[in-house]
């Protein structure tokens, strides 16, 4: 829900006729997990998100349909031996099970201050469990530990357990030609991305094609304080100024933050460590910083550079999934 609502609050905010189609089974391999969302419009034609690569969204889209029209949940169950055709079987060879109901604010149980609530959990990360079990809707507080989206019988309902939760956040310190290109990989990878340099005739957000969500002109100790970094965030410092980068990687250091990468050679690297252990950093907590950063490919561009970072984060961010 998370990485598909920048686009799924405009729906949520005129109240528009939609259905939500939510993963709630998978068999590895599945091309998409558990609480991957389809949004679809009662139009047919508009639709957000996936449940798949791309091999049953056709299926889903027609039972989004008719749930609109009778209101009424459906279950839908894709892999082999369940009757579709192969058309529409998982090309992976794997089998999912996709719940579709229509949007809460279209059920009769669920009145505007409940979507407003969901609004307001999503816009300001506030983490919390979106309960349906079809024809009522609540909204209940969560350990920021749990991240889980989840399906169980309770009674004689099969009750969806959504968590709502913030979107992915990446940190890039340095507005550099790399930024530009490292921002826009970013953004397509449904990052939310926040810019911090102190340099102001870098900090433009004219300079970007792909606009972040912030730029900071200020320097990193002071702008990463007004954020509570953690494991599920990441940061890359890119500037090539130890003035800058160093004061960055110590203050994500002393936080959870998931993901810490930093540009430069493997001389520059080991020079970086050896100031940053200055700073009474143990050497276990310095082993957390990837550098240089990314992965190699040979990268010779700005743009494959920041390739080789977002590649590098993918694999470090699903390495336990």
């Amino acid at each position: 829900m998370q990485d598909i609502w920048p686009q799924l609050r405009n729906w949520f905010i005129a109240r528009e006729r939609f259905a939500l189609a939510t993963v709630v089974k998978a068999s590895k391999p599945s091309p998409r997990g558990v609480g991957s969302v389809l949004a679809i419009h009662e139009d047919g034609e508009r639709f957000i998100g996936s449940v798949s690569a791309g091999c049953v969204e056709h299926e889903v889209i027609e039972a989004a349909r008719l749930c609109l029209d009778d209101g009424k949940v459906r279950w839908l169950k894709f892999g082999p031996g369940e009757g579709f055709p192969w058309e529409i079987e998982l090309s992976c060879g794997g089998s999912i099970e996709v719940r579709v109901e229509p949007a809460p604010h279209l059920r009769s149980g669920v009145n505007d201050t409940f979507v407003d609530e969901v609004l307001r959990s999503l816009d300001q990360h506030i983490p919390c469990v979106w309960r349906s079990d079809g024809e009522t809707d609540s909204l209940e507080a969560t350990a920021d530990a749990f991240r889980e989206t989840y399906e169980r019988i309770e009674g004689e309902a099969r009750v969806l357990y959504r968590f709502l939760g913030r979107r992915k956040r990446l940190f890039v310190i340095g507005a550099s030609h790399i930024a530009l290109h490292l921002v826009s990989a970013a953004k397509m990878l449904q990052y939310e991305v926040v810019v911090i340099d102190p340099r102001e005739s870098y900090a433009r957000e004219e300079r970007f094609q792909s606009r972040p969500d912030e730029v900071c002109v200020e320097w990193p100790e002071g702008a990463l304080a007004r954020y509570r970094l953690t494991d599920t965030d990441a940061l890359v410092a890119i500037t090539h100024d130890p003035k800058i980068d160093d004061q960055a990687l110590a203050a994500a250091l002393r936080t959870p933050c998931g993901y810490l990468g930093a540009l430069g050679s493997k001389k520059s690297h080991a020079a970086r460590l050896k100031r940053l252990a200055k700073l009474d950093f143990a050497e276990e907590n310095l082993a957390r910083i990837f550098g240089p950063v990314g992965i190699d490919i040979g990268s010779k561009t700005p743009a494959e550079i920041a390739v080789s970072i977002v590649a590098q984060l993918i694999r470090e961010r699903n390495k336990d999934r």
